[in-house]
C-alpha cells in the first residue's frame, strides 16, 4: 500500500461521524421513580449512539395538580424549537395525553411513539403514531412455574381487592383456561394480613404453586409496598412463589415471565429506531403484547432443591456464580478491540465529548428552569389558599366599612377611622393580589399594549409618586410598537421595578427607562425564548446595587434584604411571573455600588386590541340571587347590594338556592355565585340556572380563582367574574353592567 493510500485511509478514519438525530422523551413522573427509571435505562440501551435523548420529566405522580405543568410544557416546546428532534417518545398515560393534546405546539409533523400506557383504545390512534401497550404475562410465568414444579396439582393466586387487583384478576381469568393446565385454582388475599398469612403457611411445597399478582392492602385497609408484600409472603409460605412484575424480583419470588420496565423501554426504543430509519409510524402495528423477561433467582432454586439444569432454555438465571470467561471475557474483548482501533476511537470520543457538552449545557438550563418552577409551584399553591381565605376576611372588613360610612354624617369625627380601616384593607387586598399573581404566574388579562405610550404614562405617574431627588429619564426607540402583554400587567411590572429602584436610592439618583427592538436568533435559547422579534425594555438605576450572592435569589418568593416591615419579597417574583406568562424573559445585571439594570424581552404584537365598552344596564328593579357558603361574606355583600338599591335573595346552601329558583326564577335579574361551595359548586349551580333561564346574567365572585375554576366557569357559560374583596362601588358598577367584572379565559 502506498504512503498516499495510507494517509487517505487515516484521514477517513479520523473524520467525525454524522451527529445522530435528537429524540425528545416526555416522562410522566420523576427521576427516582423505579418504573420510569427502568424504562429510561431501556430506552438508552436501545438508542445507544444512534440517537441523542433529551428528557423532560412532568413529575405528575408527586404533583398531580401542578400549576407549573404549563411551564414544564413550555420547556419541552423550547427544547423542540432549539434541538429540532426528529421524534417524540411519551412514557405513561399522562405524558401521552400531553403529547397528543399539545401536538401542534410540539410539532404536528413529528412521529409519536408511546410506552407504559394502561388505557389504550385502538379506535383513537392518532396519525403518525405507534408504540407498546403495557400488559403483564401470567401465562408465561405459569408455564415457567409448572416446568420447574411438574408435580404441583394446585395453583394459589395471591391478589388483593384494589382496583389494580381487580384488573389483575381479569387479565388472569383471560389466560387461565389454557395456562393452568387443568390444575385446581384457588384465590386468596382478600382477608387481613394474618388470615392470608395463615392460608399461605398451610400450603404444601410439593403440591402447591403460588402466583403473586398484587397484595398491597388487606381487609382492614392497612397497606404495604410491593417489595414488603413479597418478603411477607415469602416468610409465611413454604411453597414456591412466582410473580409477573420485575419489582417483585429479588425479594422472595422464584421468578417468572416478568414485565420489566427496562425491557419495556428497550422495546420502545427499537420501535423508535425503526421510525428514525424511515419506516412510517402508521405502518408499524401497536404492540398489545409486549416482551417480558423470563428470569429465575438462583437463591430460590437452591431453596427448593433445583439445579441450573432444570431451568428451561432461554430463561435467565440471576445470582449464579459466573465462570471466569463469563465474568471477564467481555472486558478482555473490549480491551483487544480498543487496542486494535485506538486511533478511530480517540477521534470518535473527541466528537462525542463535544456533542455531550452541548447537550449537557441545554439539559442543565432546562433543569434549572424546571427546578425554579417546582419551587415556585409549591409556594404558589400555599399562597393561593392563603389569599382565598384572606380575601373573604377582607370582603367583610371593607363591606362593613362601606356600610358604616353610609350611616355616618359627613362631619362625623368617626369618618376618618372608617377611611383608615378601608385604606388599610385595600393595601392588604393589594398584597393578596400580589400573592395571586405569584401563585398563578399571571394576572389574567393578557392582550397587547403600545409599549412607549404606556412607559410615558408610568413615568408621569412616577414623577409624582417617588422622591423628587430621583431624576427619571427615558430613551424610547420610536420604531417600537406593541408587545404581547396586557397594559395592566406591563404597568405593574414597571411600577414594581421603579419602586425597587427607589428603595435602592434613599439619597436620590437617576432612573432610566429605555426601549429597543431586538431580533433573537440562535442566541434566544440562552434566555429560554423562541427565535423571533422582541421588544426590549431596560430599567437602570444608580443605586447601591445587588450583592453577587443575592443575584441568583432576587426572583425567589419572599426573599428580601430590606428590614422587617419594609418589603414583602413579592415585587420581583411578580415581575418574573408576569413576564414569563407573556412568553418573555427577564434578567438582571448589578454590581455593589454601581446600580442595577433589569432587562425585559417581550414578544412583538402585530396590533393592539381595543376594549369594547360594556353595555350599561338600568339600576332599577334589579333582583339579585346571592349564593355564598361563607356567612360573613353572604351578610355583608347582601347589605351592600341592598344599599345599591337591589332586592337580594341570600342563600348559604347552593342546593337550597337551586330549589328556590325553580319556583321563583322569573323574579331574578342577576345571579351572583361563589365558586367553591360544599355539595354543589358555583359553576354547577350556574349550569342549572342557565337550563331554566338561558338569558339570565350570572356573575362569579371568588377569593382566588384557580386555572381549573376559571375553565369550569367558562364551560358553564359564565363570562364575568368579581374578585374579592368587593366594595359597594364595584357592586354598583356590576349592577350597571360596567366596571369590575372581567372576561374569564380558559385555563
Amino acid at each position: 500500500m502506498s504512503l498516499r493510500a495510507v494517509f487517505l485511509l487515516a484521514l477517513v478514519l479520523a473524520l467525525p461521524a454524522a451527529e445522530p438525530p435528537n429524540v425528545l422523551i416526555l416522562m410522566s413522573y420523576h427521576r427516582g421513580q423505579p418504573w420510569e427509571d427502568g424504562i429510561a435505562a431501556g430506552l438508552l440501551e436501545a438508542l445507544g449512539d444512534k440517537a441523542e435523548p433529551l428528557f423532560v420529566h412532568f413529575d405528575h405522580k408527586r404533583f398531580p395538580q401542578s400549576a407549573s405543568e404549563g411551564i414544564r410544557l413550555d420547556a419541552a416546546v423550547d427544547l423542540v424549537q432549539r434541538a429540532r428532534p426528529r421524534l417524540i417518545i411519551a412514557v405513561d398515560d399522562h405524558a401521552w395525553a400531553l403529547a397528543t393534546s399539545h401536538r401542534q405546539r410540539l410539532g404536528a409533523d413529528l412521529p409519536l411513539v408511546f410506552c407504559g400506557l394502561n388505557y389504550w383504545n385502538p379506535a383513537t390512534r392518532p396519525a403518525n403514531a405507534t408504540g407498546v401497550f403495557e400488559n403483564f404475562n401470567p401465562a408465561g410465568s405459569l408455564a415457567l412455574a409448572f416446568a420447574l414444579h411438574p408435580r404441583a396439582t394446585r395453583l394459589v393466586v395471591l391478589n388483593d381487592t384494589t382496583d389494580t387487583g381487580k384488573a389483575n384478576r381479569r387479565t388472569f381469568n383471560e389466560a387461565a383456561p389454557t395456562a393452568t393446565g387443568g390444575r385446581i385454582v384457588r384465590h386468596i388475599g382478600a382477608g387481613t394480613w394474618a388470615e392470608t398469612e395463615a392460608e399461605l403457611a398451610a400450603l404444601d411445597p410439593l403440591a402447591d404453586v403460588v402466583l403473586m399478582l398484587t397484595w398491597n392492602i388487606d381487609a382492614s385497609g392497612a397497606t404495604q409496598s410491593h417489595e414488603e408484600s413479597v418478603r411477607r409472603a415469602r416468610r409465611a409460605c413454604r411453597a414456591p412463589i412466582y410473580g409477573v412484575w420485575d419489582f417483585q424480583f429479588g425479594h422472595g419470588i422464584v421468578g417468572g415471565s416478568l414485565f420489566d420496565g427496562r425491557v419495556h423501554g428497550r422495546e420502545t426504543g427499537e420501535l423508535a429506531l425503526r421510525v428514525l430509519a424511515g419506516e412510517a409510524a402508521d405502518g408499524i402495528p401497536v404492540r398489545d403484547q409486549p416482551r417480558t423477561r423470563p428470569v429465575i433467582d438462583a437463591r430460590e432454586l437452591v431453596r427448593f432443591g433445583l439445579g441450573p439444569t432444570a431451568v428451561p432454555a432461554g430463561v435467565e438465571v440471576v445470582g449464579a456464580e459466573p465462570s471466569f470467561w463469563r465474568q471477564h471475557g467481555r472486558l478482555l474483548a473490549v480491551i483487544a478491540l480498543v487496542i486494535a482501533a485506538q486511533a478511530v476511537t480517540i477521534a470518535w470520543l473527541l466528537v462525542a465529548m463535544a456533542r455531550r457538552r452541548r447537550a449537557e449545557a441545554a439539559r442543565r438550563e432546562a433543569e434549572a428552569r424546571l427546578g425554579q418552577a417546582s419551587r415556585m409551584d409549591a409556594v404558589g399553591q400555599l399562597a393561593a389558599g392563603v389569599a382565598h381565605d384572606f380575601n373573604n376576611v377582607l370582603t367583610a372588613i371593607l363591606g362593613h366599612a362601606d356600610l358604616l360610612g353610609l350611616r355616618l354624617p359627613a362631619d362625623s369625627p368617626l369618618r376618618s377611622h372608617v377611611e383608615t380601616i378601608a385604606g388599610s384593607a385595600q393595601r392588604a387586598a393589594g398584597t393578596a393580589r400580589n400573592l395571586l399573581v405569584f401563585a398563578r404566574g399571571r394576572s389574567g388579562a393578557g392582550g397587547a399594549c403600545e409599549v412607549n405610550r404606556l412607559i410615558e404614562d408610568v413615568v408621569e405617574l412616577l414623577r409624582h409618586a417617588i422622591d423628587r431627588r430621583i431624576r427619571i429619564d427615558c430613551r424610547l426607540d420610536p420604531s417600537v410598537g406593541s408587545a404581547r402583554i396586557g397594559p395592566d400587567e406591563l404597568q405593574q411590572v414597571l411600577v414594581n421595578l421603579a419602586l425597587n429602584a427607589r428603595d435602592a436610592m434613599p439619597d436620590g439618583g437617576r432612573l432610566e427607562l429605555s426601549t429597543a427592538l431586538a431580533y433573537l436568533g440562535s442566541d434566544a435559547g440562552r434566555l429560554g425564548l423562541a427565535p423571533g422579534a422582541y421588544v426590549r425594555i431596560n430599567v437602570h438605576d444608580s443605586g447601591h446595587g445587588i450583592a453577587a450572592e443575592h443575584l441568583a435569589r432576587v426572583f425567589d418568593p419572599f426573599f428580601t434584604t430590606k428590614p422587617p416591615g419594609q418589603g414583602s419579597g413579592l415585587g420581583l417574583p411578580v415581575v418574573h411571573g408576569v413576564v414569563h406568562a407573556a412568553h418573555g424573559a427577564v434578567r438582571v445585571e448589578s454590581r455593589p455600588g454601581e446600580g442595577a439594570e433589569f432587562h425585559l424581552w417581550l414578544p412583538v404584537a402585530s396590533a393592539t386590541p381595543t376594549r369594547s365598552l360594556p353595555t350599561v344596564r338600568s339600576l332599577l328593579r334589579q333582583t339579585v340571587l346571592l349564593v355564598d357558603d361563607e356567612a360573613v361574606v353572604l351578610a355583608v355583600v347582601g347589605e351592600l347590594l341592598a344599599a345599591c338599591g337591589a332586592t337580594v335573595h341570600r342563600f348559604a346552601d347552593p342546593a337550597a338556592a337551586s330549589t328556590w329558583f325553580a319556583t321563583h326564577g322569573d323574579e331574578i335579574t342577576l345571579a351572583l355565585l361563589d365558586g367553591n361551595m360544599p355539595g354543589l359548586t358555583g359553576w354547577q349551580l350556574a349550569v342549572r340556572l342557565r337550563e331554566a333561564r338561558p338569558e339570565l346574567r350570572i356573575v362569579a365572585i371568588t377569593g382566588a380563582a384557580t386555572d381549573e375554576a376559571r375553565a369550569a366557569w367558562n364551560e358553564a357559560g359564565v363570562r364575568d367574574i368579581l374578585h374579592k374583596p368587593v366594595t359597594r362601588a364595584q357592586l354598583q358598577a356590576m349592577l350597571a353592567g360596567a366596571g369590575e367584572p372581567t372576561p374569564v379565559t380558559p385555563a
